[in-house]
């Protein structure tokens, strides 16, 4: 079961990141009881950053074959293929040219705040259809990349 969670944990690692990289993980006990309360401490590294999990199991399921878990990330990641691959995912109706400040390959940053990159691009204002660029602040949830006003 903790090879499982080791894997669950990694690909929520690279989810975080938004771009694939190379992953591994180890956790402080060779194994977890799969029982509601039960708690493992995982480390993830990622391109050479580790980000801790401290996981709490909730049910286990399906006669323990299957855990339901609790765990949040000690750091966000931050990746500059991740920050534009999330804009073209989810803005690409909103415009063109995107410029963004210059971004680390990969770095640790806090979790759901403002990184302090920011990204512009390039639309039409709703009004008149005029071009004008917009700017938009980049943070790190524990499900990748996000753009915010």
């Amino acid at each position: 079961m903790i090879e499982q969670l080791k894997y669950e944990l990694r690909r929520r690692t690279v989810e975080m990141a938004g771009t694939p990289g190379r992953t591994t993980a180890t956790c402080d006990k060779d194994s977890v009881a799969a029982a509601k309360g039960a708690k493992v401490t995982c480390t993830v590294t990622y391109e050479g950053i580790k980000v801790t999990w401290p996981v709490t199991i909730q049910d286990p399921s399906f006669g323990g074959l299957m855990l339901s878990y609790k765990a949040e990330p000690s750091t966000g990641i931050l990746t500059e293929k991740g920050a534009i691959a999330d804009f073209w995912a989810n803005q690409h109706d909103s415009g063109t040219d995107l410029r963004c400040d210059d971004m680390p390959e990969v770095k640790t940053v806090p979790l759901g705040k403002k990184t302090g990159y920011r990204c512009t691009y390039l639309a039409k204002d709703d009004i008149d259809d005029k071009p004008i660029w917009v700017t938009q602040n980049l943070i790190v949830r524990d499900n990748g990349p996000h753009f915010v006003v």
